[in-house]
């Protein structure tokens, strides 16, 4: 690519981001060893009563590939950004707000809003005091939400897609055992551990073997590749199972199972290039096709016979409106880092263009940080400073997928500074309040398994960022 195409490409970017962009990494020995039997649950938790459905036939319905652990390997962005970031950063309108608010915060439906019931009596904020509780209390929590008590028959493919954003590679859920014959296993809604009856099945690998996840599959064969389905119960938006495959680092060349048909994982991401096309929000495409492209500065047709490239997808990305009062917001900046680190591996790594976007994206990010005062959360409504939070589940929701954009491209600095510190203490203590404190998982609403999902992934990617990251002399 010429420097004049790579001008026309970014000329009218905007905003973009650092080459600064980590994975939730799962290590494969660990998924490997991952045994068949009752998973062990840390942190208080209490099961609730076991409610079984009707028998469920063991065969077909449960293949065997479905429960092998899911292989790690790909790319993987390397933090290539040193910068120092003004956290007080100032920014002009012209950048956030694009599309304004509606104002109406009870849009979204989250676990105590808009319910005929009286809200459940919380338990107290606990915030950890130390490093040590940090890590104890995290660690706890991912035993827990990595392995829901869950059955798969009482679940939609959404749910185990949100899941495996805390376990990865290593998230289950319970399906009927193997072992027993045809007819004897049970199932339900609210399993509560692996019993005779039941045992951990692969999240991801049930979902890449199209494995009927409460009488729905999420694949489907379209013009002889698979695609996975958009709507209740599935995705909530093109390029989600794609993105989940990416964050757990999952091996392009793992088999995808539709019927009798047998894909890989690569399959899915040349059908979600095929499927590529202008005006469509494409923000978790992107995530998925920066992780499995094999090389930054390739193009390619898609259906329509347009030329495609991850180059293209940046600048239509950068175009694209959104509302900044949204998550929205969260998922484009997720998709110009992915994009943008990837991008910096290629024939444009040096352009004008990409330096000028990323400069402005320094900006915006320390626009972020300035979200959150020195001992607290953020309290709007993202990047809308009018709109203010007013329920727990909110404050959740919304720091949540900040944090998360703001840990993956944090400079050492930032990811040391006291700051950063005690908003993922808050956060590991309002997922501990809001989730740890509930017997049945299976009543929450899916942007509440949402929030927990995005939560739990921003505290693991922090304790994992923050280990390599060395202590100030001073």
């Amino acid at each position: 690519m010429t420097s004049k195409q790579a001008a026309t490409f970014f000329q009218t970017a905007f905003l973009a981001t650092l080459g600064a962009a980590a994975f939730l990494v799962l290590d494969a020995n660990a998924a490997a060893q991952v045994v068949y039997s009752s998973p062990q649950f840390d942190g208080g938790f209490v099961p609730g009563a076991t409610s079984f459905g009707a028998p469920v036939v063991v065969g077909e319905s449960f293949p065997n590939g479905a429960f092998l652990p899911p292989n790690d390997s790909g790319f993987t962005v390397s933090p290539d950004f040193s910068s120092a970031i003004s956290v007080g950063t100032p920014l002009g309108g012209q950048i956030i707000g694009e599309v304004p608010f509606n104002g109406d915060i009870n849009s979204i439906p989250l676990l105590e809003q808009k319910q005929p019931n009286a809200p459940r009596q919380l338990p107290a904020l606990n915030v950890p005091r130390t490093d040590a509780d940090f890590e104890k209390r995290v660690e706890a929590l991912a035993r827990r939400f990595s392995k829901p008590p869950l059955s798969i028959e009482g679940s939609t493919p959404g749910r185990l897609l949100r899941y495996s954003l805390i376990g990865g590679a290593d998230a289950t859920f319970l399906a009927p055992n193997r072992a027993l014959s045809s007819g004897n296993a049970q199932t339900g809604q609210n399993a509560t551990s692996a019993t005779p009856d039941l045992e951990p099945i692969y999240a991801l690998g049930a979902l890449c073997w199209n494995v009927p996840c409460g009488g729905r599959q999420i694949l489907r064969v379209v013009d002889g590749r698979p695609l996975a389905k958009v709507g209740f119960g599935f995705q909530s938006k093109r390029g989600e199972l794609l993105a989940a495959l990416a964050f757990a680092k999952i091996d392009r060349n793992y088999e995808i199972r539709i019927n009798d048909e047998k894909f890989r994982v690569q399959d899915l991401v040349d059908a979600e290039k095929l499927a590529c096309s202008k005006g469509a929000n494409l923000s978790t495409v992107a995530v998925g096709l920066a992780h499995y492209s094999q090389n930054p500065d390739e193009t390619w047709t898609n259906a329509f016979g347009e030329t495609w490239s991850l180059a293209k997808i940046f600048e239509l990305e950068t175009r694209r409106s959104v509302d900044w009062g949204s998550s929205e917001a969260t998922d484009k900046l997720l998709a110009l880092t992915f994009l943008l680190a990837r991008l910096k591996q290629g024939a444009l790594r040096d352009s004008p263009e990409l330096k000028r976007a990323e400069t402005t994206l320094i900006a915006l990010k320390g626009r972020a940080w300035a979200l959150f005062n020195d001992a607290s959360l953020a309290e709007t409504l993202f990047f809308d400073e009018k709109v203010k939070l007013e329920t727990p589940h909110m404050r959740l929701y919304v720091n949540g997928a900040l944090l998360r954009w703001l840990t993956l491209t944090a400079s050492a600095e930032e990811l040391r500074s006291e700051k950063a510190r005690r908003a993922v203490f808050e956060l590991c203590a309002l997922v501990d309040q809001l989730f740890n404190s509930l017997d049945d998982l299976d009543k929450l609403a899916p942007l509440d398994e949402e929030s927990l999902a995005v939560a739990m992934q921003t505290l693991l990617l922090y304790r994992a960022r923050v280990k390599n990251v060395p202590v100030p002399s001073n």
